[in-house]
């Protein structure tokens, strides 16, 4: 019988670099994780940058959970997410720019904490504060499980304190119609409608619009066939599915002095859902009235890309 060999001083070594470089290798994984959840933060938020809410929604899990300045309550899943990210964009999120200063954790779950900035039309700024994320390994990918913002004190984005614009019940029978629904993948179908002294202006020569005079944008998801193609009627006018947000802007004596230097005149904004629950406060829509600037003092900070018709 051969008696076994005692090991080379070459065997232990080769040993020891394989154990090591099993050690290196796991190393090498755990380290891969803040650089690939890094790359997922820039592409969240140059979705966000394309206006594309549906993209980033896809960034969150299933089961994700948001909190964060301007809505009450925690939201859940990915949603109710993207509807928040439509509303953000739609009423004037242009970027939002996340500073990490810490990643923490071990497997997949890592908790990341930083600094938030979100900026509007021109570079406006609407808030700023710390934020905290806790990131999940979901399908193979880091994706946000839970979103939790909290706001500086110092904001720029004041506004009303009392909500004076109002939810316009029953719009359909008490508001007219202007304009016929329009598609856009952005925003989904929209339509307008107004009471009648916003109605009665003559419209881009106006000057000033009535105090008392309400303009109301009504969101909708379009309706599709079973191929996604957008359906429409005879007259070619795209049909409306669910209504998922009512966007309404009141002009009145003294309004909008509480925006500071984003007012847009005498208007003031707020949004609801279709339930009349609000959606966004007056005192969280500076960048609607910062927005609105941009439509110039000539058209009374209204933006009238269509014509308005005056059938109701």
């Amino acid at each position: 019988m051969r008696a076994m060999k005692t090991p080379t001083f070459v065997t232990l070594a080769m040993m020891l670099c394989w154990f090591s470089s099993l050690g290196t290798s796991d190393a090498a994984q755990q380290d891969a994780a803040p650089a690939a959840i890094q790359a997922q933060s820039q592409a969240f938020t140059a979705a966000l940058a394309q206006g594309d809410a549906g993209k980033a929604a896809q960034f969150f899990t299933t089961d994700s959970r948001l909190s964060v300045p301007g809505i009450e309550g925690v939201l859940s899943g990915r949603a109710a997410i993207e509807k928040f990210w439509a509303t953000a964009v739609s009423g004037g999120l242009k970027t939002l720019t996340l500073a990490a200063t810490e990643t923490d954790g071990r497997g997949d779950l890592r908790v990341e904490t930083g600094t938030y900035t979100a900026l509007g039309v021109n570079g406006a700024e609407l808030s700023r504060g710390q934020y905290l994320l806790v990131w999940k390994r979901e399908d193979g990918a880091w994706k946000i499980h839970r979103d939790f913002g909290h706001a500086d004190g110092a904001m720029t984005t004041a506004g009303p304190s009392a909500d004076r614009v109002g939810f316009p019940a029953d719009y359909g029978q008490k508001l007219r119609k202007v304009s016929d629904a329009v598609f856009n993948e952005k925003f989904g179908v929209s339509t307008v409608f107004t009471n009648e002294l916003a109605a009665s202006s003559p419209g881009f020569s106006q000057a000033r619009y009535p105090n008392g005079s309400v303009i109301m944008m009504e969101f909708a998801k379009p309706q599709v066939d079973g191929e996604g193609e957008l359906l429409r009627d005879a007259r070619g006018t795209p049909l409306k599915g669910e209504i998922v947000r009512i966007d309404v802007m009141r002009r009145g004596d003294g309004f909008g002095a509480a925006y500071g230097e984003n007012r847009a005149g005498e208007w003031e904004f707020a949004s609801y859902r279709p339930d009349g629950s609000t959606l966004m406060a007056p005192d969280k829509t500076a960048h609607c009235a910062g927005c609105h600037r941009n439509a110039g003092a000539d058209k009374d900070f209204v933006f009238r890309t269509r014509p308005w018709t005056t059938a109701h």
